[in-house]
């Protein structure tokens, strides 16, 4: 923990009166806190597998594009046209993604081929592991706390097919063969990997359900985030999920992704 404070005092004390000079003009609060983010996820050692192979037509930058990603979730911004346009509109945020002309913007569809390319190859989960086992990989964390928040979307939901009911009849039951009871999930979790964890939880649209800290049930369309935290509120460990997906079937792979990054005492989920 003292690792991150420390590099946040390095950011405020020495980065931003450089690039302040730099870029001749002072930074807002929404600028520092994307030069903050951008410093801390060191995203360099990430980009070779997307750097261009020199072979067919050269790529656009996508470290520049990773960084404008990271701007929008930033600036909260919904849409990727939305973020071009804010871009041509701020010389400033251009400057930090790296961009000096309007011009040197990429189009819209080759921000979505690079957003497709960085999930496909997890660039995400790869950044946010890396950044957890280099600041907190050699220290004891107290607790681990786990939690799910809603993630809405405007996807279309999974249209499911319902099972058939089983008509039961009347009397005592026919004295044949027992059927298997069939395993539940959190039984197979226990004597799976965490590969094989993640594979079989379900990450397609749906509708979820769950109530707030007031006690009231709200729902939505979409997707679930269950998350770990450390003490201090750092971030550990997070799984994407359908958003119907009850807690309970994310608790182990959680654990088991997070013992793979940090050592703790104990989890209360």
């Amino acid at each position: 923990m003292n690792t991150l404070f420390g590099i946040w005092d390095t950011i405020q004390i020495r980065l931003f009166p450089v690039i302040e000079e730099e870029i001749q003009t002072e930074l807002t609060i929404k600028e520092k806190q994307f030069v903050e983010v951008v410093s801390l996820m060191d995203i360099g050692k990430h980009m070779r597998a997307y750097s261009w192979c020199r072979i067919g037509r050269r790529k656009c930058n996508r470290a520049k594009i990773l960084k404008a990603f990271i701007a929008k979730a930033v600036y909260n911004l919904p849409t990727t046209k939305i973020l071009m346009e804010y871009l041509n509109s701020s010389r400033t945020l251009r400057t930090l993604c790296g961009w000096e002309r309007k011009a040197d913007i990429p189009s819209e569809s080759t921000f979505s081929r690079a957003f497709a390319e960085f999930s496909k190859g997890r660039l995400s989960e790869m950044i946010f592991e890396a950044m957890v086992k280099e600041h907190l990989g050699d220290k004891l964390v107290g607790h681990i706390s786990g939690d799910s928040t809603a993630i809405e979307a405007r996807e279309k939901a999974l249209r499911k097919v319902k099972a058939e009911k089983k008509s039961k009849k009347r009397g005592r039951p026919f004295k044949g063969p027992v059927q298997a009871i069939e395993t539940k999930r959190l039984d197979l979790q226990l004597k799976r990997s965490l590969e094989e964890n993640l594979e079989d939880l379900p990450k397609f649209c749906d509708f979820g359900g769950k109530r707030d800290s007031k006690g009231n049930k709200y729902s939505w369309q979409g997707y679930k985030l269950h998350i770990c935290v450390a003490d201090g509120d750092v971030p550990i460990s997070a799984i994407l999920t359908s958003a119907s997906l009850h807690d309970s079937q994310a608790a182990i792979p959680l654990a088991q992704m997070t013992n793979e990054r940090v050592i703790n005492c104990y989890d209360l989920y």
